[in-house]
């Protein structure tokens, strides 16, 4: 109860039905969720006195999403007729479209002083957060070198006792995007009974996601894009429906 969320979003969708079985849906999804945990068991805020100072998007915030589906059979010797037919008709295509903007994610401070005296230790379920001297995605480099702006980010200054001023998902992470496509051939072996095969490709292009760059700012790696998601994945299937 000591924490909220909220979430906004401007919704839109299109379907449109084609002769048969085929169809067409495009659907688009403007939003915006903030909150000012990010977990709610396995994370903290960085300062429980002041549990707003760590409002900010949620992880699963993604301000761009379009989605798009699509079925489409075959015109062709939908009646199998001969062995033409069994072999050139019964044919369908379908799949699933996906581009989204990328998620956000802090950047936690290199020195792991708890200057501000707040009693986080290294093994503790929350993090140090540095002072946000700039916008970090602004005239970002968006390269696997550098993703975000890293000069934005400094240690609290020594001296100083204060939690750093970084909001939680300061950074925009990449985007996503992947096409999955499927091809099924039904042939009739009678009233009853039919065969299906099925070719399934996921990430048909075989494009790279990148995951989120390393906050780490006492990383080696501090600001860069280490690791990717799935790369193309091919699966075949035989299915006999009776």
């Amino acid at each position: 109860p000591w924490f909220g969320s909220n979430y906004h979003s401007l919704q839109t969708s299109l379907q449109k039905r084609l002769s048969g079985s085929s169809t067409l849906n495009v659907a688009y999804t403007f939003s915006k969720t903030m909150t000012d945990n990010r977990g709610d068991r396995w994370y903290a805020v960085q300062n429980t006195y002041d549990i707003h100072a760590n409002y900010g998007p949620s992880p699963l915030d993604r301000k761009h999403i379009l989605t798009a589906n699509f079925v489409y059979e075959l015109p062709w010797m939908k009646k199998q007729q001969g062995l033409t037919g069994h072999l050139l008709g019964g044919w369908q295509l379908s799949g699933i479209i996906n581009y989204n903007s990328g998620t956000p994610f802090s950047v936690t401070s290199a020195s792991g002083l708890d200057q501000a005296g707040l009693g986080i230790l290294g093994s503790d379920w929350n993090s140090l957060y540095p002072d946000m001297i700039a916008n970090p995605n602004s005239g970002a480099p968006h390269k696997l070198g550098e993703w975000f702006n890293t000069a934005a980010f400094a240690d609290v200054p020594v001296g100083s006792y204060r939690a750093g001023n970084e909001r939680r998902g300061a950074v925009r992470g990449p985007g996503f995007g992947r096409w999955d496509l499927s091809f099924f051939k039904n042939t009739r072996m009678s009233e009853r009974v039919s065969l299906q095969f099925r070719a399934e490709m996921f990430n048909v292009w075989n494009h790279t996601n990148w995951r989120d760059a390393d906050g780490d700012m006492g990383s080696s790696s501090f600001g860069e894009v280490i690791s990717a998601r799935d790369p193309r994945n091919v699966q075949f299937g035989l299915k006999l429906l009776f």
